[in-house]
């Protein structure tokens, strides 16, 4: 299995700097820092679009993963709040509306209809 190097941003740009500046040429970098030639073209491109930038760290890519498992979950449960909420409020509705059930209150509006 072949492991791959990872590059910080800095030593990038380090490495586009010499290229600008003149100080080495793109196949003298790629010879002497062990660098394939295609790679140091890309981020040399890539400098000059504005879109070359740090890659997140495994690390950074755990956290990122879990955050939004923890979004989810947190939707998961404003969901379930919110519909406990319905339930709780039309069981309140449901209490206050007339009923078959006999309660003192009803007897005594009844009395007074019937009389």
């Amino acid at each position: 299995m072949k492991k791959y190097r990872h590059h910080s941003l800095e030593y990038k740009q380090k490495i586009i700097a010499e290229i600008e500046s003149g100080q080495r040429s793109k196949s003298v970098i790629a010879r002497e820092e062990n660098i394939s030639p295609s790679l140091i073209e890309r981020w040399y491109n890539q400098s000059q679009q504005g879109t070359l930038r740090e890659h997140p760290s495994k690390h950074e890519k755990q956290l990122d993963r879990e955050l939004d498992r923890y979004k989810k979950k947190v939707g998961e449960l404003t969901l379930e709040i919110d519909l406990l909420k319905k339930i709780a409020d039309r069981s309140v509705l449901m209490r206050k509306s007339s009923s078959s059930v006999v309660t003192e209150k009803n007897v005594v509006q009844l009395r007074k209809g019937v009389n």
